[in-house]
């Protein structure tokens, strides 16, 4: 049985046809999961046809059994209504029975094959993996119609999780609450999370008190809604008592410069490094050389990041948003954009090394219930039942 998976990721295509991920998120290591099941893939997504982008060859996404689909490319909503005439032709022209149909969602690639694909009464399942409630919240994104996009986004992901046939979630209750199915319809719940065993450490790291203390933190900087500015006052205050913090954040995007910046305005400069991407091995060092992990959203599904931080064996702090509340033990929760809240938690954690590795442990210890043996037999009953319902 043939899976078309239709995804909001970006892409690259060479002029010898083979097809990069532009961030290393969508890549023949995650088709892997899907192909253990299904004969062969077709992603219908945005494919830039261009050779001079750079991207790793880890970023390789197609293969003898992964093709394209390539959808015209565009970022933002503007671009969007140039190619939404092509963008439809092109997804009509693809849409037929006889296949399993995977859709991604929320995302306006999503809204319109689920649009052809309920018109033409084909079946077809939704991964969940955010919450644009959260997205469009005020603060996580600046534009002027960030109240439209949030209640246009909310109402269309609630009609087609609701019209779904089967439904596959990155979080174990968050999403199910606000974007449920009907009753009776299959759902699952599975991170898309990938830890790789062979590279953890063999017990949780030991915390102890040092000159100078590692915070990182993993996220794009494409938008704000990582809040790396919350952190950066944060490391503010913390130098204000005397506690010197290094941050290192992994992670590019446009307001990467403007975070230097505030940076270099709070007088922390020396105590930030902005490192952009990183292949995945990078990101495995950064994690080991760390004492606390950070994740500060103003949005978030499941954080992969927060998970794989975990499975290292880190104590983390995260915010009261989306799935991180499913994750971390609720002592170390923090709200959204209080940067005296982080600042204190740091600090409480830096001066109880009990409580600390007692953090450490237990993260250790939860994270391998993410661990792909796990998780991969959940994915796979929700493959197995959408080629059921097709044959």
């Amino acid at each position: 049985m043939d899976l078309v998976f239709c995804t909001e990721g970006r892409f690259v295509r060479r002029s010898d046809n083979s097809v990069y991920s532009l961030d290393g998120s969508l890549t023949n290591n995650l088709w892997s999961r899907y192909l253990n099941v299904f004969d062969r893939i077709y992603v219908m997504a945005r494919v830039l046809p261009d050779d001079c982008v750079e991207v790793r060859d880890t970023y390789l996404a197609s293969s003898e059994r992964v093709s394209f689909i390539d959808l015209p490319y565009y970022i933002g909503p503007s671009q969007y209504m140039k190619v939404r005439f092509n963008l439809i032709g092109v997804i009509s022209k693809h849409i037929e029975p006889g296949r399993v149909y995977i859709c991604r969602v929320p995302g306006q690639i999503g809204n319109l094959v689920i649009g052809k694909l309920q018109k033409k009464k084909i079946p077809y399942g939704v991964e969940v993996v955010g919450d644009p409630w959260d997205v469009f919240a005020q603060g996580a994104l600046n534009h002027s119609f960030r109240f439209f996009f949030r209640y246009y986004s909310y109402y269309y992901l609630r009609e087609a999780v609701k019209k779904s046939a089967a439904a596959l979630y990155v979080t174990e209750n968050t999403l199910q609450r606000r974007y449920p199915v009907l009753s009776g319809v299959f759902q699952v719940s599975a991170s898309d999370v990938q830890i790789n065993v062979d590279r953890l450490p063999p017990i949780a790291k030991e915390f102890r008190q040092r000159d100078i203390y590692h915070l990182v933190s993993v996220g794009s900087l494409e938008q704000m809604y990582k809040a790396p500015d919350v952190v950066l006052y944060a490391i503010r205050k913390l130098k204000d008592r005397g506690i010197k913090c290094h941050l290192t954040w992994l992670g590019d995007g446009v307001y990467k410069a403007l975070m230097a910046e505030l940076a270099d305005n709070l007088d922390i400069k020396d105590q930030v490094c902005f490192m952009g991407n990183v292949p995945s091995n990078e990101v495995i060092r950064q994690l080991s050389k760390s004492d606390i992990f950070l994740l500060v959203s103003r949005t978030e599904g499941l954080p992969r990041a927060l998970i794989e931080a975990m499975a290292m064996g880190l104590p983390c702090i995260g915010t009261q948003v989306g799935g991180i509340p499913e994750l971390l033990d609720k002592q170390m929760l923090v709200p959204v954009d209080d940067p005296l809240a982080l600042a204190n938690k740091i600090e409480l954690l830096l001066n109880h090394i009990d409580m600390t590795n007692k953090q450490a442990n237990r993260n250790y210890e939860f994270a391998k219930s993410y661990y792909d043996s796990v998780l991969q037999q959940r994915r796979e009953s929700f493959y197995q039942y959408l080629i059921s319902i097709v044959k």
